[in-house]
This record gives C-alpha cells, structure tokens and sequence, in this order.
C-alpha cells in the first residue's frame, strides 16, 4: 500500500495526487478529523465514527456538503479500494479530515469544504504495538493542561489539539516512549493526547468524568464490557495521587484498543502486569471483534523477524 487510494473533494485519487491549497482554512483554522479502523477487515463501529465526525462539524459550524450515509459509503469505497494492499493479518485506520475549504483570498469565505477520507494498514506499526502489549507503556503527566470546557468544549474532536501535543513532547522528554497524561485546570485527570485513560483499585474500574476530556468510542465499549462481566465501575474525578495508588492502570485509543501501563511517573507499578481486570477486558474485547488483539500482533511481529533471520 505505497500509494493508497483515498477520497479527496468528490473524487477516488492516489495520495500523491492530493493537492491542499495554500488557503485551505484547515492550515490556519482548524476542522474536525476522526479516526476509525477495521478488524478481520471488516467495519468496527464506522457508523459510531461517523456520527461523531458530523457532531464536531456541526459544532464547528462546517458543511461537509455530504450525509453521514454517504459518508459511510465513501468509507466502504476507500477501503475496498485499498483492500487488496492488506496482508490477510492486517487491519486499517480510516482517517478523516474535513476543514471548510479554501478561500479565494484572505478576506473571503471558503467556496466549498475539503473533504479527505484515507486508510493507514497497521502492520507496518504491529512491531510497536506488540511491544507496548507484551512490556506495558510508561505514563508521564504533563504540565500543559487541558483546555477547559469554558473555551471550547471537549467533545468536539478539532485538529487544532496543540495543548495535547504539547504535553505530548512534555513527556518525551522523560521519557522518548513515554505517552503524556493531561490534566485539567483543576488538577484532575483528564486524558492522553490521543488516548482515554483508565485505573483499577479494589477490582473496581475507575475512569475520568467526560467534563473535560474527548468521550472516546473505545472508552465507551470498555465501560460496556465492564458492565457484562459485571465488573464494578464508575466515571469519578480522579487526582494524581490516585494514580500512584492505582492497582492497574491502562489507556485505550481506536488504533490499539489498550495498552496496559507498566509504570506511571518513572514509578513501576507494584501489582502484577498485566492485572487481571486489563486480562478480561481485553479477553472480552477481543471476543467482541472475534480476533485475538493482542495474540495476532504478536504472532506476526514473530514471524516477520523470522522470515529475517
């Protein structure tokens, strides 16, 4: 998949023909963008993406000039298009990138929006990806705090996140694997750049409240999954100090669904990795999408570096 074919304002062009105008809004003022994915090469929850991509534009107050039906079959189109390019172990991430278009000059307003609909194949990333499963992630707090609800409102995913890439770098620089934890101006958590984040304490599941933090669709499975295996849980404000005393703790996100934290400010967690909470969630989320999530990352990331050897 070295020149993918991705949608681009109407019309089904290779990656290298895309052309963003120089005026385009989406370079100076922002859009919405979504992210969905695939698995066993099938759509997971594009209809659930979707919806919230047009919560954003409304919000945004962008006319993608398309329905989410169409949307949805633009999807379908561009994964088709690119379906041949997967290995039979490979799934994809399905980007979405809306801004309201190029303006003629800078006083005007934008004749029509830009839409983009891409695919990424993960395999190319599995390596990583299995690593983070199998050793666990370091978690940093960052001091960039998250944006409060007062300015713009969280549940809106908006490309113009520069406060998230902020604490992004922040925690690099602990740390180059390290992924950030984002606080909001009061102190609670909040949420990762691109990641909810989840703790465990007495077997029960504890998650930040969505005041201040993008409601994540995998997030809202998990709590779902939760819920069937009758494990307790509950959205709470949760500190800093909660953190340290969590017995697991671990951030879900589409692209990798969990990543179970091995240890939280440079301090390894004392109780067993993976827990045994982040095992069932996993296990039933796994069920759910009738793939081993973990076991096939792995398995491939094996056999690549033997085919090498």
């Amino acid at each position: 998949m070295d020149d993918r074919i991705c949608y681009f304002n109407g019309d089904y062009i290779r990656e290298s023909e895309v052309r963003l105008s120089l005026w385009d809004t989406g370079l100076i003022g922002g859009g919405a963008y979504e992210a969905a994915r695939t698995y066993n090469h099938a759509p997971y929850q594009w209809k659930e993406h979707i919806d919230r991509l047009f919560y954003s534009l409304r919000s945004l107050h962008i006319d993608p000039g398309l329905t989410p039906a169409e949307v949805y079959d633009i999807t379908l189109e561009v994964f088709k298009r690119n379906e041949k390019g997967l290995e039979p172990e490979d799934d994809c991430i399905i980007m979405y990138w809306v801004s309201r278009g190029a303006m003629p000059n800078f006083y005007a307003r934008p004749t029509r929006p830009t839409v983009i609909v891409y695919c990424i194949n993960l395999s190319p990333v599995y390596e990583i990806i299995a690593k983070n499963y199998q050793e666990g992630i370091h978690l940093v707090v960052a001091n960039t705090r998250q944006m409060p609800l007062q300015c713009l409102d969280p549940r809106i995913k908006h490309t113009n996140r520069l406060c998230n890439n902020l604490a992004d770098f922040e925690a690099k620089m602990v740390d180059p694997q390290a992924f950030a934890l984002v606080l909001d101006i009061d102190g609670f958590v909040c949420e990762g750049p691109r990641q909810n984040v989840f703790m465990v304490k007495d077997r029960k599941l504890l998650t930040p409240k969505l005041t201040h933090c993008l409601g994540g669709i995998t997030r809202a499975t998990i709590l779902e999954l939760a819920k069937e295996l009758k494990i307790e849980c509950a959205e709470e404000d949760l500190t800093v100090y909660d953190m340290y005393n969590a017995d697991e703790i671990f951030i879900t996100a589409t692209s990798f669904t969990i990543y179970p934290v091995v240890k939280f400010n440079e301090r390894v967690l004392e109780k067993p990795f993976p827990g045994a909470v982040t095992k069932r969630l996993f296990s039933a989320f796994s069920k759910k999408v009738g793939v081993d999530i973990v076991g096939r990352v792995v398995n491939y990331t094996k056999a690549k570096k033997e085919l090498k050897k």
